[in-house]
Parts: C-alpha cells; sequence; structure tokens
C-alpha cells in the first residue's frame, strides 16, 4: 500500500512539473501567470501615461515690460513603474517693451531656448513624487548672447509642490555696448491649494546677483486658475531691488495633457499632470539681465 501511494503521489508531481511547463499548472501555473499579468498591466498603465505632450504659454504685461511665447516639449525617454527620465524643451520670444524710446529695435527682443534633463520617481503610494533635474539656458537680446547653467529640485503631492532651482551664468556674462549682466538667480517656490475649488496659490522667494556686485532677495506672488483640465490662468506680482515692482498675466494651455482613466491606479490623478509635464520655468530658465523683469510664470 506505501508503494502504491509513493508512486501515485510521484506521477502526481511529474505530471504537475509538465503542466508548469505547458504552462497550464493548477494553482502555481495561476499565480504565476496572474503576477506576470499584473507586472505587464503595470508597465502598460504606465507607457499610456507618461507620454509626450506640449504646452503653450502667451504672457501678457505692462507697457513697460516685454510680452512673452513660450512653446514647451515634454519628453519621457526612459518609463519605468516607479520612475522616469525625461527631456523637456522650451523655447521662448520676448516682444521688446511697448513703453520704449527705441521704436527702430526689432518688434522680436530676444528669442531663447531652455533644456532639462531630469529624473523622477515616485514615491511609496505613488500619491507623490520627486524629482531632479539639470540643463543648459541661452537667449539671443539685441544681437548680443547670452548662456547659463541650470539646476533644479521638485518635490509634489497632492496637497503641495515644492520647487527650488539655481543658474549660474557661463561664456559672456555682460557686455560693454549695452551694459547688461546675466543674473544667477535662485528660487524657492510653493504651490498650495486655497480650499477654493481650482484655484492654488504659489509664493515664491528668490534671490538674485551678478558679477559685478549687484544683487537683491525678492519675492513673487502668484495664483492660478485652472479653466479646464488643459487650460489655465495665472496672475503674478512681484518685487525686488533691482526691477522694482511687477506684474504679469499669463495663459497656459496643454492640448495634449495626459488624463488618467477610471481605476488606473498606478498614479494618483492629481499628481498626473506634474508627473507627466514640464519642469517650468519657475524664474530660472528664462535669463534674466540687470535692468529687466523677473521671468514670470511657473
Amino acid at each position: 500500500m506505501a508503494a502504491h501511494a509513493r508512486t501515485a503521489l510521484a506521477l502526481w508531481l511529474n505530471g504537475c512539473l509538465l503542466m508548469v511547463g505547458l504552462g497550464a499548472c493548477p494553482t502555481l501555473a495561476r499565480a504565476e501567470a496572474s503576477e506576470s499579468l499584473a507586472v505587464s498591466q503595470s508597465q502598460q498603465d504606465a507607457s499610456e501615461l507618461v507620454i509626450p505632450n506640449d504646452t503653450f504659454k502667451f504672457l501678457l504685461a505692462p507697457f513697460q515690460s516685454s510680452n512673452r511665447f513660450e512653446y514647451n516639449h515634454y519628453l519621457p525617454l526612459l518609463i519605468g513603474i516607479n520612475e522616469q527620465i525625461f527631456v523637456d524643451n522650451t523655447i521662448y520670444a520676448k516682444q521688446r517693451p511697448v513703453d520704449t524710446s527705441n521704436l527702430d529695435s526689432s518688434y522680436v527682443e530676444t528669442i531663447g531656448e531652455s533644456v532639462r534633463l531630469g529624473y523622477r520617481r515616485l514615491l511609496r503610494g505613488r500619491d507623490s513624487f520627486w524629482g531632479v533635474n539639470a540643463g543648459y539656458d541661452s537667449a539671443l537680446q539685441s544681437g548680443y548672447y547670452y548662456q547659463q547653467l541650470g539646476v533644479g529640485l521638485e518635490i509634489t503631492s497632492p496637497n503641495f509642490q515644492l520647487v527650488s532651482t539655481f543658474a549660474s551664468p557661463i561664456g559672456n556674462r555682460s557686455y560693454p555696448s549695452p551694459g547688461e549682466a546675466v543674473l544667477s538667480p535662485f528660487n524657492i517656490q510653493v504651490a498650495l491649494p486655497t480650499g477654493i475649488p481650482n484655484l492654488s496659490i504659489l509664493p515664491r522667494f528668490y534671490y538674485v546677483y551678478d558679477h559685478i556686485g549687484e544683487s537683491s532677495p525678492g519675492g513673487q506672488l502668484q495664483l492660478n486658475y485652472s479653466l479646464s483640465p488643459k487650460l489655465t490662468l495665472e496672475f503674478a506680482v512681484s518685487y525686488d531691488y533691482l526691477s522694482g515692482s511687477g506684474g504679469a498675466l499669463e495663459l497656459k494651455w496643454r492640448p495634449n495633457v495626459p488624463v488618467a482613466s477610471k481605476g488606473r491606479t498606478l498614479i494618483n490623478p492629481a499628481i498626473l499632470g506634474s508627473y507627466a509635464g514640464p519642469v517650468g520655468n519657475n524664474g530660472t530658465r528664462i535669463i534674466r539681465l540687470t535692468g529687466s523683469d523677473p521671468a514670470f510664470g511657473e
């Protein structure tokens, strides 16, 4: 009897192993297939939600300041379940101030570009993330070429966003003729909900200085109102010793912003637009010269 039991057990084990090889093992095969499917589905979700997208911004400034148009393209390069590496590229053009005595100058005063290579990682629960980025900025203004390197740190959750950035000029920091020098900015900005639906407040502290000794602390207060998931209206005021007081109204449009479908739990929908979106300028990516306005906008 014992010999028959051992023989039956051996036959059952051999049969189970054979079914595992064929993908039909009872219990074990189903568990492995279920786990594989779950991982595959998670990876599919990430690739569907973290997608390339575009942002258009139009900034309207007072007559003595410069209106600005920006186009940004966010491109994920490597996407994991909890992390990504991406490239963020912005090009912009600034109109010459309307209230200027130099009416013979070009209508477009400045053309610039800003590139960031970034890394973002979702935290436990996938409802917040942190990220770092670094890159190169350039601007051609009135025939003179300016450059800088920049770095940034970001932490985002459904209840707040903290961003800190710094930039330092390279190459020619100033030219004798226009007498303008590139300012090195350091920024800390926080985005907080106001309790009013679709309205957030973004206080920013910044400090700017140049290589010839000019420097000043400053502050900016910005209000963002989401007209829709794709359209945001932003209003900002600022003050520092070098530029005095200023303000601007900005319209931001993201025509192909990613939106989470029902049942998608990989990324909290409240942070998806930030996780799969541009870094923003945060006061440093738009090169600022002595005497010019702060770089308003996110």
